[in-house]
């Protein structure tokens, strides 16, 4: 079985449409979407589309869902930027999204050819909030891990893909669809038999054009960044 893990879209329709069209060439049998959906631009039409897939696809929950889910704001520490942001977000969607949001569970376990059982986290196994990264030193790493069963572990969260091995684990991320750091495309993972991380270019001067053109807030920092991807961690 091929299972490709699409992370982090973050609400940008153009970067999930191609990176779906590539999912369809690579004869995969499942696709985790790893979180973080509909916080960004385009919530509505990005939510459109994944509910399209909501029983062939497996889901499980980013932070950011969760906050757009249940329009985490100030009471919740948060700052201006993103408590706007959560509630306009929740704003654009549908009850059947907000819902659906919801109701993503935490992890799912797939067995892959050549790899065998894989652990599917939004951040770490302990937290959709706690950051694994590609310079995390292994002492900090090891208590999050400690207690997986499963030899792999896939995750997202911090938008920069590796590929690395901290004690008897194997530990991937995806990388962000949507909202990507050090790469020009749209980022994602195709495991089976081995584990290929895919980056998908994208016409981001359009992208950020249409976003540009768009009522969303803090639209130009989102279009800047389609077009400028930063070459270090969000």
């Amino acid at each position: 079985m091929r299972v490709a893990a699409i992370y982090d879209i973050h609400a940008n329709y153009s970067a999930l449409k191609v990176v779906l069209e590539e999912v369809r060439k690579a004869n995969v049998v499942q696709v985790v979407v790893g979180g973080d959906l509909a916080w960004g631009p385009e919530p509505r039409q990005v939510m459109d589309l994944l509910m399209d897939y909501k029983d062939e696809f497996l889901f499980i929950k980013g932070n950011v869902d969760r906050e757009v889910a249940y329009r985490y704001g100030k009471e919740k520490g948060l700052g201006d930027f993103t408590a706007e942001l959560n509630h306009w977000c929740a704003d654009q969607l549908t009850e059947e999204q907000l819902k659906f949001l919801k109701s993503l569970p935490e992890k799912t376990i797939l067995s892959v050819d050549g790899l065998g059982e894989i652990l599917f986290v939004h951040g770490s196994p302990r937290s959709d909030e706690e950051a694994i990264r590609i310079n995390t030193p292994d002492n900090e790493i090891q208590p999050m891990i400690e207690s997986v069963p499963e030899s792999i572990i896939v995750c997202g969260h911090t938008h920069i893909q590796f590929d690395r091995t901290v004690g008897d684990k194997r530990i991937i991320n995806a990388g962000s669809v949507g909202l990507q750091s050090q790469a020009n495309g749209a980022c994602w993972a195709l495991s089976g038999p081995d584990v290929d991380l895919k980056v998908t270019t994208y016409n981001t001067k359009e992208a950020s054009e249409r976003i540009r053109n768009s009522n969303a807030p803090c639209k130009e920092d989102f279009a800047d960044h389609y077009l400028n991807p930063p070459y270090e961690s969000p």
